[in-house]
């Protein structure tokens, strides 16, 4: 069961348009390259640069970043990124839902060897139970649930919906 349904994909259209115009407003004169961790970050990067190109009129980069969860330390992040498509670029790194942190925190580990203009970060739901010091600038809901409780991000074509259980 996917639990029980709190952004169905009307609502989840709508902060990822309202973040991707907020990502425009704040970068308009740099080069943004959206970045998205692993699976629903990388599906969430994609929706959200269709909606950058309709803010901003220009196509927008958007790559892949795989972390190896279990293990962070002892394997090397993966990315087609070069330092020289990241070389002044703003870095938006892209999540669907943030928990503890741990994962923006390795990818923006990796990212600080490049020489970057600026990491930025954003996700679609931000749980609020860090446990490292990530904070996300760009935050589609702010959902409080407690430990036990499993945010799911269902992704289908071009659209999303997000549950709680």
């Amino acid at each position: 069961m996917k639990g029980r349904l709190i952004l169905d994909s009307r609502k989840v259209k709508q902060k990822l348009q309202r973040m991707a115009l907020q990502i425009h407003e704040r970068n308009h004169d740099q080069r943004i390259i959206l970045v998205g961790i692993q699976r629903g970050g990388f599906q969430m990067a994609g929706m959200l640069a269709s909606f950058l190109e309709d803010f901003s009129g220009q196509p927008n980069a958007f790559h892949a970043i795989a972390i190896n969860k279990p293990n962070p330390l002892h394997t090397e992040p993966q990315t087609d990124l070069t330092a020289e498509m990241l070389k002044n670029a703003v870095v938006v790194l892209v999540d669907d839902v943030q928990n503890s942190g741990r994962t923006m925190m390795y990818a923006i580990k990796y990212f600080l060897q490049f020489d970057v203009q600026s990491i930025q970060t954003c996700v679609l739901v931000d749980r609020g139970h860090n446990l490292f010091p990530v904070h996300s600038d760009f935050v589609g809901l702010s959902l409080s649930t407690t430990l036990q409780e499993h945010v799911t991000v269902e992704f289908s074509e071009n659209e999303a919906e997000v549950y709680l259980g």
